[in-house]
C-alpha cells in the first residue's frame, strides 16, 4: 500500500485553507489504495488561543511542542511515497526544517495558499509572530519541491518565476456536493433579506472595514446582516446577527443567507486569494457579490453567476438591487450553483490532485 503524509499547520477540519482544498480528498485517496497520515503543527489547544490577545505562555508552550513533534517526524519521512506540505513545516525562522524534510523525503508536493512572498496586511494580534516569519522558507519550498499547488493562476506564474521551473499548478478549492447542498426555496414571507459573510478571526478585518458601506446601505434599504465566524461582533444600529461557526451546522448556517458578500482590498497580497468564500456562496445557490480582485475574476461571470465590484458605488447599487429583487437573486443563485457543480465539485477537482500525487 502506498503512503502519503500531509504536513499541515492547523488541526483537521477547522481552517478553510485546508478544509476546502485538500482535506475533502482524504477519503478518495484511501479508496485509491493510499494510507493517509495527517500531521498538524497546531494542537487544538493552540488553535483555540492563537488569534486571541494574551495567552503568551500557552502559545509559546504549544509552539515548542509542535516544533519538537516536527523534529521527531523527520525519522519517518522515508516511509512515505509522497510528503504533502501545506504552507510550511515550521512557521518561524529560516527554512532549516524545510531543508531537512526535503533531504529525507522521496517526493514533496508543496501547497501554497495566498501570496506569502510579500507582507500580509498586519494584524495587531499576530504582530510579534509576523516578526519571526521568513519569506525564504516559501521560496525554498517552491524551488525544491517536485510539484507546487497554488491558490490562483496569478500565484502559479509567480512561483514559476521564482523556481524557473514549469512545476506549479493552480487547483481550485473544492466542496462536497452532498454536503454543500442548494438552499431550499422559501415561500414569500415578511422576513428581511439576509446579507451574509463567513470567515475566521484572521479575516475579520475585511468585514470590519466593510461596515461603513453597510451603514450607508442601511439608509437606502432594509436588510439583516449575518456574520458566521469564531469571534464576537456587535453594531449599534445595524440588524446584525453573529453566529458561531461549527462544522456540523456550517451548511445550515449558510442557508440563512440570501446574498453572500466577499469584500477585499485591492493589493498584491490579495492576488493569491483563491476565492473560497465566493465558492461557498455559489455552492448553496445564492449570488456572490465580490470585490473584483484575486481569483474570483477567473470564475465569476459578472451579472450572470455573481457580481464583481469595483468601487463603493458598485457595492451600494448592486446590493440594493439584489435586496429589492427576489427573482434576480434566485436566478443568479441558480446559475452560480450550476457553475459550481460543473467546475468546482469534489469529483471534478480530485483527479487533478491524484494525477500530481501519482506522477
Amino acid at each position: 500500500m502506498k503512503k502519503i503524509l500531509f504536513i499541515c499547520p492547523y488541526p483537521y477540519g477547522v481552517a478553510a485553507g485546508q478544509r476546502l482544498k485538500f482535506e475533502p480528498h482524504y477519503s478518495r485517496l484511501r479508496e485509491k489504495g493510499y494510507e493517509v497520515k495527517i500531521h498538524s503543527f497546531m494542537h487544538k489547544k493552540l488553535w483555540s488561543k492563537v488569534y486571541k490577545k494574551g495567552y503568551v505562555f500557552t502559545k509559546i508552550f504549544w509552539t515548542l511542542i509542535g516544533f519538537l513533534r516536527r523534529i521527531t517526524l523527520i525519522f519517518s519521512l522515508r516511509n512515505y511515497d509522497c510528503v504533502y506540505i501545506f504552507m510550511t513545516v515550521f512557521p518561524f525562522g529560516p527554512p532549516i526544517l524545510e531543508r531537512m524534510y526535503r533531504f529525507f523525503s522521496k517526493k514533496i508536493i508543496y501547497d501554497l495558499e495566498d501570496d506569502m512572498f510579500i507582507d500580509e496586511p498586519e494584524k495587531e494580534e499576530n504582530r510579534i509572530a509576523s516578526f519571526f516569519k521568513s519569506k525564504s522558507k516559501y521560496q525554498f519550498l517552491v524551488s525544491s519541491s517536485d510539484h507546487v499547488i497554488t491558490s490562483s493562476p496569478f500565484l502559479t506564474k509567480k512561483c514559476e518565476d521564482i523556481s524557473k521551473k514549469k512545476h506549479a499548478h493552480f487547483i481550485a478549492p473544492t466542496l462536497e456536493i452532498d454536503r454543500f447542498s442548494e438552499k431550499p426555496i422559501v415561500q414569500d414571507n415578511n422576513e428581511k433579506v439576509v446579507i451574509g459573510w463567513t470567515g475566521t478571526v484572521g479575516s475579520k478585518v475585511f468585514v470590519d472595514e466593510f461596515i461603513p458601506i453597510l451603514e450607508k446601505l442601511h439608509d437606502i434599504c432594509d436588510f439583516k446582516l449575518m456574520v458566521i465566524g469564531n469571534f464576537e461582533m456587535t453594531h449599534s444600529f445595524l440588524d446584525l446577527e453573529m453566529v458561531q461557526w461549527n462544522a456540523y451546522d456550517e451548511v445550515s448556517q449558510l442557508h440563512n443567507f440570501d446574498i453572500g458578500i466577499y469584500p477585499l482590498p485591492s493589493n498584491d497580497w490579495i492576488g493569491g486569494k483563491s476565492g473560497l468564500k465566493a465558492l461557498q456562496y455559489m455552492s448553496i445557490g445564492i449570488p456572490p457579490v465580490c470585490s473584483a480582485v484575486g481569483n474570483v475574476l477567473n470564475f465569476i461571470e459578472n451579472d450572470e453567476d455573481g457580481i464583481l465590484i469595483y468601487n463603493e458605488d458598485d457595492w451600494l447599487l448592486n446590493l440594493e438591487s439584489l435586496v429589492r429583487d427576489k427573482k434576480k437573486r434566485q436566478n443568479m443563485g441558480k446559475k452560480a450553483r450550476i457553475k459550481f457543480l460543473k467546475d468546482f465539485s469534489q469529483e471534478s477537482i480530485f483527479q487533478q490532485y491524484f494525477d500530481l500525487i501519482e506522477s
